[in-house]
C-alpha cells in the first residue's frame, strides 16, 4: 500500500505537483475507462430533449410542450376533428396513431414532416409498439403482428401469426415482444434482424388467462393480469410470481409501464383498482375515494395516480391502497389521461386549453396546451420550391457584345439591352398567406359496382382561402385489400375505386373520407365525410313464366331388354404404406442453453416429450445456422454444440427408423462473440465503436495528461532560471 501512502502526501502537499499528480491519474484513469467501455458512455445513452408530445384529439393535433415554460412550442395537424391519437416517441421521430380512422403517421421531429403513414384496422384492436428502432403493428384481432420501418412505416419481414386473436401485446424495455392470446397462452418473442423475424423466446400456458387479459411491461419481464380469472403472474423478470385474487369478469385498462413491485390496473365497470404490490395483490375500492369510473393509471415515484373518467380530477394512491397526497384538478375538455415522458408526468385534458405537471415531490403547477396565436403546421406540406437550374448555352447562337456595366437596363453604345434577372421566386408564402380551411359539405355516394371493385364518387365545396387553391388530396381509408386510397385533383369531386376481393368490405365495410385544399406553399385542414357500403341488392329477375303446351303423342315402344354381361369384380388396391413414424415437430424440447457470449461451445439441456422420448429413430443436435450437429440418444437431457459468430439457432432434430423423414424441435437462440482482448484489461476490440465512447473518452484523457505534464514542467524552467 506504498503507493496510497504517496498519493495521499502527494495529495496533502498542495501545489503544482499535486494539481499535476491529480490532472495525470484522472488522465489515466479515463483512458482505462476508454479501454475498458465502462461507465459514463453507457450511462448516458437516452439524451431527451426537454420537450413532450400531448394530443388534442378534438382538433387532431399533437401539441409540443415546454414543461419549463409551461407553454405550447409547436402544434401539428395530424387528422381532422374528433379524433382519438394515441402518441409514441423514440429516436427523433413521433409515431402517431389515430385509433378512430385505423391511419398511422410517423413525423421525422428534426423537419415536422410526415415520412411515412400505413393504414390499420379501426378501433381498440389496433396497437403500435416502439422498440430499438423498430415499429411493430399490432393487430389483435387478426392476431398478427407486423414490423414495420420506422421511417416508412412498409412491412420488414415476416409476419407474426399467432392463429387466433390476442388479449394484449406489449414490449419490454430490452425490446422483447410479450403476447397473451385469448387461449390464454403468454408468449416472448424477439426479433431477429438477421432472418428478418421473431424467434420464439419461451411460451407458457396460464391457466384463468383469457380475452379480457393484460400485460404490464418492466425493464425486463412482464406482469399477466387475468382478472377474469382470478390470476396475476409475473414472468421473465428474474422474481417471477404467481397469485390468485378475486374475479373480476370486466374490462381491465393496466398501466403502459410499471416498475416490477407496484403495478396498478383499474377496472372501471367496478370502482375498483387493483395493486400488485411485491407478491401481494390488494383491492382498492376508489368508489369511496370519489373516482366512481377509474381511468389509466400510472406510477409515479412510488404513487399511483389514477385519472377519474366524468369527475375532472385524479386520485393518488400509496403502495398500501390508501390516499397518497391531494386529488389533482383537471378544467374544461374531456377526461384527464396521463402521459410519461422524460421522468415527468403530465396530467393531459383533451380538448381544454391547459394541463397539469406533478413535479418529483407531488406539486403539481398549470400548463397551456392550446394557444390560438400559434400557427397549426401540416406535416404534408411540400418542400420549398427550388429555381431550376439556367439551360446550357447555345452553341450556335451568335455571341453577343458585352453588355455595359455603367448603363443597367439602357441601350448602350452597341445597340444591346441590358436586360435585369429576374425576381427570385419566394419559398415562404406572402404576407398574411394561411391555410386553407377545411372543404364543407364533403359527401360519398356509390357510382358503380362489380364483384371486383366498388366505385365511390366524393364531392365537396372549394373552402376559403387567403392563397389560390392549385388541388385536393382526396383519401379514402377502411377494411379493403391495401387499407387506402388517395387521388390528387384539381376539381371540386373525384372518384375512388376500392377492391373487394380478400375481404367483406363491399357488402358491410366503412368508408372514412378526407379532402385537404392545397395552395402553392400549404396544405389546409381536412374535411371529412363516413360512408357505409350496403349489401348489394339482387331482386329476382322479373320473367314471365314459360308457356307450356301439351301435346298427346302416342307412346314410345318399349327399350329393347339389356344385354347380359358378366361382371368380374377387380382385388381392392394393396392399403398404402404406413407414414413413418415421427415425433411431433415444433415441440418444446429444449429447455435451456448455457455458456456465456464468448464461449463457443454450448450446453444444451433437454426436457423431450414422450413422443420424442421414446422415439424409435436417431436424434441429434443441430446448429441450424452453421450445420454443427452432434448425435444423441432421444431421450437424452445433455448435449454440447459448437457455436460460431452471432445468432445460432439450435434445435434437436429426429429422423424416423425409416430414414424417410424428419422433423425439428422448437428453436434456441444464442449469441456468441469473439473475445479478441482475451482478457487483457487495456485491450480495446476492433469491433469496438469508435467516436461514441472511445474516442471522446480518450481524447479526454490524453489531455489531463498534458495538463499534468505542464504542470510539472513550469516549477524545474523557474528553479533553473
Amino acid at each position: 500500500m506504498a503507493w496510497w501512502h504517496r498519493i495521499r502526501r502527494i495529495i496533502s502537499g498542495g501545489g503544482r505537483e499535486s494539481a499535476s499528480f491529480v490532472a495525470a491519474l484522472l488522465g489515466v484513469l479515463v483512458l482505462a475507462g476508454a479501454a475498458l467501455g465502462q461507465g459514463i458512455s453507457r450511462t448516458s445513452v437516452d439524451v431527451s430533449d426537454g420537450l413532450t408530445w400531448l394530443g388534442d384529439d378534438q382538433r387532431g393535433e399533437v401539441v409540443q410542450v415546454n414543461p419549463v415554460s409551461g407553454k405550447p412550442q409547436t402544434r401539428l395537424q395530424i387528422s381532422g376533428p374528433d379524433s382519438q391519437l394515441e402518441i409514441a416517441q423514440e429516436d427523433g421521430r413521433l409515431i402517431v396513431l389515430n385509433r378512430r380512422t385505423g391511419e398511422i403517421t410517423v413525423i421525422d421531429l428534426a423537419t415536422l414532416l410526415a415520412s411515412g403513414r400505413r393504414q390499420a384496422p379501426p378501433g381498440a384492436a389496433s396497437k403500435v409498439l416502439v422498440a430499438n428502432g423498430l415499429v411493430f403493428v399490432v393487430d389483435r384481432a387478426a392476431g398478427t403482428v407486423h414490423t414495420a420501418d420506422p421511417l416508412t412505416l412498409d412491412d420488414v419481414g415476416q409476419t407474426w401469426q399467432a392463429g387466433q386473436p390476442l388479449a394484449d401485446a406489449v414490449v419490454d424495455e430490452r425490446g422483447v415482444l410479450w403476447l397473451v392470446d385469448h387461449g390464454g397462452t403468454l408468449r416472448a418473442l424477439d426479433w431477429s434482424e438477421d432472418e428478418e423475424k421473431f424467434q420464439e423466446r419461451s411460451h407458457r400456458q396460464v391457466t384463468g388467462a383469457g380475452p379480457r387479459t393484460v400485460l404490464v411491461p418492466h425493464g425486463q419481464g412482464v406482469t399477466l393480469l387475468g382478472l377474469d380469472g382470478g390470476v396475476v403472474v409475473r414472468d421473465g423478470t428474474g422474481e417471477d410470481v404467481s397469485a390468485s385474487t378475486g374475479r373480476l369478469d370486466a374490462e381491465v385498462i393496466a398501466a403502459q409501464l410499471a416498475p416490477l413491485d407496484l403495478v396498478p390496473a383499474s377496472v372501471p365497470s367496478s370502482s375498483v383498482v387493483v395493486l400488485v404490490v411485491g407478491r401481494d395483490v390488494l383491492r382498492v375500492e376508489v368508489g369511496a375515494l370519489g373516482c366512481p369510473r377509474p381511468g389509466r393509471p400510472a406510477v409515479f415515484r412510488d404513487r399511483v395516480y389514477v385519472p377519474c373518467k366524468g369527475s375532472g380530477k385524479v386520485i393518488v394512491l400509496d403502495r398500501g391502497g390508501k390516499r397518497g397526497g391531494d386529488d389533482v384538478r383537471t378544467s374544461g375538455g374531456v377526461d384527464p389521461e396521463l402521459v410519461f415522458d422524460d421522468g415527468r408526468l403530465f396530467v393531459n385534458v383533451p380538448g381544454s386549453s391547459t394541463g397539469v405537471l406533478v413535479d418529483p415531490d407531488g406539486a403539481t403547477r398549470s400548463l397551456t396546451i392550446r394557444a390560438p396565436e400559434l400557427p397549426v403546421k401540416n406535416p404534408d406540406r411540400s418542400p420549398p420550391p427550388s429555381v431550376p437550374p439556367p439551360p446550357p448555352p447555345n452553341p450556335n447562337e451568335p455571341t453577343k457584345p458585352p453588355r455595359n456595366p455603367g448603363n443597367n437596363n439602357h441601350p448602350d453604345g452597341n445597340g444591346t439591352t441590358e436586360v435585369a434577372p429576374p425576381p427570385a421566386i419566394s419559398t415562404t408564402p406572402s404576407a398574411g398567406g394561411a391555410a386553407p380551411g377545411a372543404p364543407a359539405g364533403v359527401a360519398v355516394r356509390e357510382k358503380s359496382r362489380s364483384s371486383s371493385a366498388l366505385v365511390v364518387t366524393v364531392s365537396w365545396t372549394a373552402p376559403a382561402s387567403t392563397e389560390p387553391i392549385v388541388g385536393y388530396t382526396v383519401s379514402g381509408s377502411g377494411s379493403f385489400s391495401g387499407g387506402s386510397k388517395s387521388a390528387q385533383v384539381a376539381g371540386t369531386s373525384t372518384d375512388l375505386s376500392l377492391p373487394c376481393a380478400g375481404s367483406t368490405f363491399c357488402t358491410n365495410g366503412r368508408l372514412d373520407v378526407t379532402v385537404r385544399a392545397s395552395t402553392a406553399t400549404t396544405a389546409g385542414a381536412a374535411g371529412m365525410a363516413a360512408f357505409t357500403v350496403v349489401p348489394p341488392n339482387t331482386p329476382p329477375p322479373n320473367n314471365p313464366p314459360p308457356v307450356t303446351t301439351t301435346t298427346t303423342t302416342a307412346p314410345p315402344p318399349p327399350p329393347p331388354p339389356p344385354p347380359v354381361t358378366t361382371t368380374t369384380t377387380p382385388p381392392p388396391p394393396p392399403p398404402p404404406p404406413p407414414p413413418p413414424s415421427l415425433p411431433s415437430a415444433g415441440a418444446a424440447v429444449i429447455s435451456g442453453v448455457s455458456g456465456t457470449r464468448t464461449n463457443p461451445t454450448r450446453r444444451v439441456t433437454m426436457a423431450p416429450p414422450a413422443d420424442w422420448a421414446s422415439h424409435n429413430g436417431r436424434c441429434e443436435v443441430v446448429n441450424k445456422t452453421y450445420g454443427f450437429s452432434v448425435g444423441i440418444a432421444c431421450g437424452a437431457t445433455s448435449a454440447t454444440i459448437d457455436v460460431d459468430e452471432g445468432s445460432n439457432a439450435i434445435v434437436v432434430r429426429a429422423y424416423a427408423a425409416s430414414g424417410a423423414g424428419q422433423v425439428d424441435s422448437a428453436a434456441k437462440n444464442v449469441i456468441f462473440t469473439y473475445d479478441e482482448c482475451a482478457g487483457k484489461p487495456t485491450c480495446i476490440p476492433r469491433m469496438a465503436p469508435a467516436g461514441v465512447e472511445t474516442a471522446p473518452m480518450g481524447a479526454g484523457g490524453l489531455g489531463l495528461l498534458a495538463a499534468a505534464f505542464l504542470l510539472r514542467i513550469k516549477p524545474r524552467r523557474e528553479e533553473e532560471q
